[in-house]
């Protein structure tokens, strides 16, 4: 609309005096000869003139009859096939009268609130015309309109005839008040906002693109409209491209009338001073700072008034209560196929499929795939809307298939192409283009993270250049937020955290790929995440461990991301080495053991990743993980492959790794005596190499294997050893073990009370870290020293909650940690009988890690 407010002062009707009708015919501007000609026939059959053919394809016509300008236009418009608009007014000219400005306003004002392909005319035109007209005329009502200079209204009418395309209305601001399908789901956000309104007057629902403002508007409008005597008025700005034109917009849909060279707003306050009225402002984000201010007069100058506002981006307005609006609920992939046509969003889907398939039937084949779907789909009601259209083709999953192309497959060829709601890119393109261009480029860099992200994590990666330097990375970053581009991440960390929407993460990509930016936002990600991964490495050792492992946890899906592309072909495997080594320590602090094998082996697949000097360790670290995951066999695979590719290169240190990774296994198998041996070499190598942190955990492992061997004087060695490289270790986590494996050394000693004692010392550590294996571990052996102290209902709880700990972990139990529970639980069986064995055991899998601890604690002072 915006290019038919160009205006030309060289218009003149001086020789129309009298009652005359005009038209303004507004083409392309490249003036085509078809038009011409058109022009040229038709100005004679109906006694028409050319006033002024002006620039940009505008041209003002004179007729003496309305009628005959009535005729003219819509066979123009028709001849044209809707490369033209044309309206027509009638204006009364000469001294006196109106005068050529006038007329050019009501002309230009006339055709804005056309589409191409349309003839738009005034009330007055048609009364004087219609007596003259056939009855393939007919006229659709477009409701009352500012058209003249001094701020009158004129009722606008369209023009319907064969000869022209079938047209709706144009899009007005009541237009998506009027729905065509049924409202599903948001009862909860209903019922809030219900809430929200009784306690302030101005609630803002915010929402990124397509989350379903409007529609949730629509449905809470029926539930409000009773609380206000004065009635509810919705009004759609979304069609209102320019500030100047909100005002007039607002006054002309609430019937509002001014008084002569009164100001639009004080007419609009004056109207609705004195009534207990609600207001809906929808489609606000492009009109923010004005919108504002009219809300902020009306409040404080209408005390019975409420405004509920629907935008991406807060008004910030005083008293402004904000209501944000998320994703329809989804199923989690564990739902049972029977449950979850419960959820919102599938409910959704299976009502649109329905209407575009009425064939379309839910069951078990499909239930998976639609849960998936919804997923996906982050729940926003219009992209399941869109997907859900496509089952007249396509079953869900082949719709499913197809996601990572959602903005070709998103788009409903029923609705007008005019439309914003039409496509998924076309509802996400509208809020794209409201952004700064700072703002575009930060999100569109943001799209390289595939998990959660920090603000500094932001501004490492995105800013680099003068398109987006690190100083406009802040701002930008919460202009975004305030727009509803960037949710705020559940994951808990020291550093808060955002992510994008899988579909605003695509959108966001495609934006990059079309600059060209991509390549060298990938290169720049992939080195943070190996220079992240590194860093907390080293820091998983200190006194932030805590802190780091809920950092690892939130980026960990941009590393594993990283790791795969270079396993792939033509990636860089030198890198993917460097990171899955930097990421070793989280694997087992996060028991991730499965995970990390499955990283790992793809490594040792990749011929590449075999020339890297750091190869070796990556075999070392799957036969690691092996063991821990209980398969022995290829635990010792892994170690002995290791051992003779560190032996190769003269590594020292990798060799001592290897010896460790042998011992582990040996001791698993049950051959101490050899694990004895191999530990003993590992020992001399990290002490002639002062790596004290491997060392020490080496000698910590020593320390049980010596206990079991009845070995107590080395075994003791062994422990006083370990404690004095703590300092030099710093190591919380490995601390843990020590006093651990202390415990098991007390333990087989027969002495429960210093058993007791140590668990006490570790179990706190483990759970901070939740280290469900490790917890586990110190449960029964907690369970064995109660037993020793003849509690054997205590001990019996215990077992309880190792049993509960001990399920919520991959590791699997080594088998003679599984002969000495069994054998534990038949002799406590054989003390308290089986039914308070088995009382005592759920209760120990109930109790809290407090109450558990109490009893230790009672325990041990009695």
């Amino acid at each position: 609309m915006d290019s038919f407010g160009v205006t030309h002062r060289n218009l003149t009707l001086t020789s129309l005096d009298g009652v005359g009708t005009y038209v303004l015919l507004v083409d392309s501007g490249s003036r085509p000869v078809s038009l011409e000609n058109a022009l040229h026939e038709l100005l004679q059959l109906y006694s028409g003139k050319i006033l002024l053919n002006a620039p940009n394809g505008y041209t003002y016509l004179s007729f003496a009859r309305p009628s005959q300008a009535l005729q003219a236009s819509v066979q123009l418009v028709a001849r044209m096939k809707s490369r033209v608009v044309a309206g027509v007014v009638m204006c009364e000219t000469g001294p006196g009268a109106a005068s050529a400005e006038d007329v050019e306003h009501r002309l230009g004002a006339t055709v804005s609130n056309a589409e191409s392909g349309q003839v738009v005319i005034t009330l007055s035109t048609y009364e004087l015309a219609r007596a003259a007209l056939d009855a393939d005329f007919t006229f659709d009502e477009l409701g009352n309109y500012q058209l003249g200079l001094e701020g009158g209204f004129e009722r606008l009418l369209l023009v319907q005839h064969p000869s022209l395309p079938k047209r709706e209305r144009p899009v007005d601001a009541h237009r998506g008040l009027f729905r065509t399908s049924t409202f599903v789901g948001r009862d909860r956000e209903i019922a809030a906002l219900r809430r929200q309104i009784d306690l302030s007057r101005c609630v803002t629902i915010l929402g990124p693109p397509g989350i379903g403002k409007t529609a949730l508007i629509q449905r809470f409008i029926p539930e409000i409209e009773s609380d206000f005597v004065d009635g509810t008025h919705y009004i759609d700005l979304a069609p209102v491209a320019r500030e100047s034109m909100l005002l007039p917009t607002i006054n002309r849909l609430l019937g509002v009338a001014k008084l002569p060279g009164e100001e639009n707003l004080n007419a609009l306050v004056a109207y609705f001073r004195e009534k207990r009225v609600l207001l809906v402002f929808d489609s606000c984000e492009h009109l923010v700072v004005p919108v504002r201010r009219v809300v902020d007069t009306l409040l404080s100058e209408c005390p019975n008034m409420a405004i509920v506002t629907g935008t991406q981006t807060s008004i910030k307005a005083e008293g402004e209560d904000r209501f944000m609006l998320g994703g329809l609920d989804v199923p989690s992939p564990a739902e049972d196929w029977r449950s979850i046509r419960e959820y919102e969003s599938v409910a959704l889907f299976l009502d649109r499929a329905q209407l575009a398939n009425h064939s379309f039937t839910f069951d078990e084949s499909v239930a998976v795939s639609v849960a998936n779907l919804c997923r996906r789909l982050d729940g926003i009601p219009l992209a399941i809307e869109l997907a859900a259209t496509k089952t007249s083709i396509l079953n869900p999953k082949q719709i499913l298939d197809r996601l990572d192309h959602r903005f070709i497959l998103l788009q409903d060829k029923r609705r007008d192409s005019n439309d914003r709601h039409h496509t998924l890119r076309a509802t996400i393109d509208w809020s794209y283009g409201l952004l700064e261009p700072h703002d575009k480029a930060l999100l569109r860099r943001l799209s390289v993270f595939a998990g959660a992200f920090s603000l500094e994590q932001a501004e490492q990666v995105c800013a680099f250049d003068d398109v987006l330097r690190k100083s406009q990375v802040f701002s930008a970053f919460e202009r975004l937020f305030d727009s509803s581009f960037l949710n705020v991440s559940s994951v808990q960390t020291v550093d808060k955290r955002f992510y994008l929407s899988e579909t605003m993460r695509l959108y966001a990509a495609a934006k990059l790929k079309e600059v060209k930016e991509d390549k060298q936002l990938i290169r720049r990600h992939r080195e943070w995440c190996a220079e992240f991964a590194e860093t907390a490495n080293t820091a998983l050792l200190g006194q932030d461990q805590l802190a780091w492992i809920e950092r690892m946890d939130a980026s960990y899906e941009d590393i594993r991301m990283v790791i795969e592309a270079g396993l792939n072909k033509g990636g860089d495997a030198e890198f993917s080495v460097r990171t899955i080594i930097a990421c070793h320590r989280f694997f087992f602090i996060r028991n991730y053991l499965s995970e990390g094998l499955r990283l790992v082996e793809k490594a040792i697949a990749n011929n590449e990743c075999g020339k890297s000097s750091q190869f070796h360790r990556i075999v070392n670290l799957a036969g690691a993980l092996s063991s821990y995951l209980g398969d022995s066999d290829r635990a010792r695979r892994y170690a002995i492959q290791s051992y003779s590719l560190a032996r190769q290169r003269n590594d020292l240190e990798g060799t001592g790794s290897a010896l460790v990774s042998l011992a582990i296994n040996a001791q698993e198998s049950g051959y101490l005596r050899r694990c004895r041996r191999y530990n003993l070499r590992a020992i001399a190598a990290f002490r002639a190499l002062k790596r004290y942190q491997k060392l020490f955990v080496t000698l910590t492992n020593m320390i049980g294997v010596e206990a079991d061997l009845g070995e107590f004087e080395t075994a003791h060695a062994h422990l006083d050893e370990a404690f004095t490289f703590q300092d030099e270790v710093n190591d919380s986590s490995a601390m843990a073990y020590l006093h651990q494996n202390a415990a098991h050394l007390y333990l087989v000693e027969g002495l429960p009370y210093r058993t007791i004692s140590f668990t006490l010392e570790c179990l706190p550590t483990f759970e901070r870290l939740r280290n469900h294996a490790a917890v586990a571990t110190s449960w029964r052996t907690v369970a064995h020293a109660a037993e020793q102290l003849g509690r054997f209902e205590s001990a019996a709880l215990f077992l309880g909650a190792a049993r509960k700990q001990g399920a919520s972990v991959e590791s699997q139990l080594r088998s003679y940690d599984v002969e000495s529970l069994d054998d534990l639980s038949q002799r406590l069986i054989g003390q308290i009988g089986e039914q308070i064995f088995r009382s005592q055991v759920l209760i120990g899998s109930l109790m809290s890690i407090a109450q558990l601890t109490q009893e230790l604690d009672r325990i041990r002072l009695m």
